[in-house]
């Protein structure tokens, strides 16, 4: 019997053997180890019966493969309807993808209600309008999404207000701050506040289901309510928590009182909006009788710069979306028990500045 002439050496069948694991499409994942056992000796039988693929497919991807190592098996086709579009052409639409807007080249009849962002309708429409195709799969579009290095997002949102020149100003007083806290007084307690409202009325979240059996959550008709004034330590990430029935400055100016007895004789730097009810009389003298307490303002319409805004977030998601609970107090004493029963990091943590003033501070 002849010898095969076709072996891989350990490198060549390390990279085959590394290729396969890190490829994610079915069909050149099978080139890859179909090569893989010819190359270690398998007959083209015992190949056959383990990938299903014949011998003449196998001999065609040898050939391949000595011409033009692993990329030469990898699947470099569009495929499908896909194909109707050639690599120039893809490339040409990676581009222009990248420099119109569905509302610069449809006006007022674009498929969203903005017209500023991709929706298939409107690559369907382009897709015709510049090159004469037209797909029967929506699915094609997706892939040419895909091809042209757009993803599925959910947009953000930002206010109309917000200022990037002032949100780059406090983050840059911020960083000084901290230098300057961690050289002068490495004791200081770093604290971010914030408020929200609770509502017995609850808040739906995506959850898994069986297919047609769509969860029903019983939601209170009303719109009963409770309110929270949230502390963040953003040093050791706990939580202080008080219910209030309104949200003005005589509740603010109470809940600063618990921060300053919660925290004696250091100097603390709190961090808060520009709510209206954090400016008033009642702020102003306690600010003037206790002067350890620093606050700082987060710049107009910038709710994602204060970490309070996600242990929200994170307690809303454990407590009140698709609750069951028929009482608010109930409802209220679950929600503040999750916030002073658990830790939460803040983002700051990983500054390295706020790293080193933990580290000074122990």
């Amino acid at each position: 019997m002849a010898k095969r002439r076709f072996q891989l050496s350990e490198t060549e069948e390390r990279a085959l053997l590394s290729a396969f694991g890190d490829c994610k499409d079915g069909p050149t994942r099978t080139r890859f180890q179909a090569l893989r056992l010819y190359g270690q000796g398998y007959t083209t039988e015992e190949i056959e019966k383990i990938t299903g693929i014949c011998r003449s497919t196998l001999m065609d991807w040898v050939q391949k493969y000595r011409q033009g190592d692993i990329e030469a098996l990898k699947d470099h086709r569009l495929g499908g309807n896909r194909a109707l579009l050639t690599e120039e052409q893809l490339q040409d639409l990676k581009q222009r993808l990248h420099t119109y807007r569905p509302d610069q080249l449809f006006g007022s009849t674009v498929a969203s209600a903005s017209g500023q962002f991709w929706t298939v309708m409107d690559l369907a429409r382009a897709v015709e309008m510049w090159y004469g195709v037209r797909y029967a799969r929506q699915g094609s579009y997706v892939q040419l999404f895909k091809r042209c290095e757009f993803s599925y997002q959910r947009p953000d949102k930002v206010y109309k207000s917000r200022s990037e020149a002032k949100v780059q100003a406090f983050e840059e007083e911020l960083s000084e701050k901290k230098l300057d806290v961690a050289q002068e007084a490495p004791d200081t307690v770093w604290l971010a506040e914030d408020e929200a409202s609770l509502y017995l009325q609850p808040t739906t979240s995506r959850v898994w289901a069986p297919r047609g059996q769509t969860p029903v959550v019983r939601a209170h008709p009303g719109r009963e309510k409770i309110s929270f004034y949230g502390t963040l330590n953003l040093l050791s990430g706990q939580e202080m928590a008080m219910p209030s029935a309104v949200m003005n400055g005589e509740a603010s100016a109470q809940h600063l009182q618990r921060i300053l007895d919660s925290y004696p004789d250091v100097p603390i730097v709190l961090l808060w909006d520009r709510a209206p009810w954090h400016f008033g009389a009642p702020i102003r003298e306690l600010l003037e009788a206790h002067p350890r307490l620093e606050i700082i303002h987060f710049p107009v319409a910038a709710p994602d710069l204060n970490p309070q805004e996600h242990v929200w977030k994170a307690a809303r998601r454990a407590v009140s979306h698709n609750h069951l609970v028929e009482r608010l107090p109930d409802l209220a004493d679950r929600f503040e028990h999750h916030l002073l029963s658990n830790t939460f990091r803040p983002s700051l943590l990983d500054d390295p500045v706020f790293q080193m003033v933990c580290a000074m501070s122990k």
